[in-house]
């Protein structure tokens, strides 16, 4: 009768590591944060779980009902107390990184390294036992690597999908800027409760006739009540306002806004045309964009 040989350590050490990585996964998915000490608790005791696969008479702990019991309390010493929605997130984000990373590990071993005379279940397992380390690391690697290729592809997908091109017309003039959607911007005119589009200021200069650009820069970034008063008795006056508003290092300040003819907002699901907005301009550079966008404007 043949038989294969099972290494206590490798099969503890092999599932401490794997049962740690998916657990960590998981959280990261559901966005549950956890110490690290529960996470290898937690990860040790599906490692000796496993060992009772090898004990003689202990094979009734690998029914089904048992097998999710084991999963249900590595989850619960992971991330406990969780939400019931939470919890059945992790459990569900727990067994598709398992099947995943499982799959991978045993097909990578078979497709390496099975021949002939590995096509039964004792060879298969010998097989197994044999290149454990191989495997695993191979799976590890790939499981990582795909990993980090999605996220790249996230990223990406979520940076353009915040793309938008906006137009700005005032007077039968237009300037064209690049705009990202900004869901943390609630800013809105208090005297008509329009949206504000947070611009930089020197994007609009085209829109602006000389003494209005002179005037603005005299001014200075903070000094739109003063700015104000200067603006006494113009055409323009009516176009500008001031907007309240805090952000992290200001607890307040005032946004010069400016009242456009007409925004117009392209984006993936079309375009949009608006005349109730209002553009706060912002003297600073906004880094990889002209305008931040309300999520508003896309919604209507």
């Amino acid at each position: 009768m043949g038989g294969y040989v099972v290494y206590v350590d490798q099969v503890l050490a092999g599932n401490l590591l794997l049962n740690y990585l998916l657990l960590w996964v998981a959280g990261r998915l559901s966005r549950v944060r956890a110490p690290l000490y529960r996470l290898w608790l937690s990860s040790l005791l599906g490692s000796v779980y496993s060992l009772l696969l090898f004990v003689p008479g202990c094979q009734v702990f690998f029914l089904l009902p048992c097998k999710v019991l084991a999963s249900v309390l590595m989850v619960l010493l992971a991330f406990a107390p969780l939400s019931l929605p939470r919890f059945f997130s992790c459990l569900a984000l727990f067994y598709l990184s398992s099947f995943m990373l499982g799959g991978i590990w045993l097909g990578t071993i078979y497709f390496l390294y099975a021949d002939s005379r590995s096509l039964s279940a004792a060879g298969l397992l010998g097989l197994v036992s044999r290149h454990y380390w191989t495997g695993l690391v191979l799976a590890l690697a790939v499981f990582a690597g795909g990993g980090a290729a999605l996220a790249l592809w996230r990223h990406r997908w979520r940076s353009r999908a915040c793309q938008v091109g906006l137009a700005v017309e005032v007077e039968g003039c237009r300037v064209e800027l690049e705009g990202m959607v900004d869901t943390g911007n609630s800013l809105r005119d208090p005297l008509t409760g329009h949206p504000v589009v947070v611009v930089e200021r020197e994007a609009l200069w085209p829109l602006l006739p000389p003494p209005m650009r002179l005037l603005l820069e005299k001014e200075g970034r903070e000094e739109g009540a003063a700015l104000m008063l200067g603006l006494a008795g113009s055409s323009w006056a009516r176009r500008f306002c001031l907007i309240p508003f805090r952000s992290l290092g200001t607890e307040r300040g005032m946004l010069l806004g400016f009242r456009p003819d007409l925004v117009e907002v392209r984006h993936e699901g079309g375009r949009c045309q608006f005349r109730e907005v209002v553009l706060g301009l912002y003297a600073r550079p906004l880094g990889n964009c002209q305008a931040l966008v309300p999520l508003d404007l896309l919604g209507n």
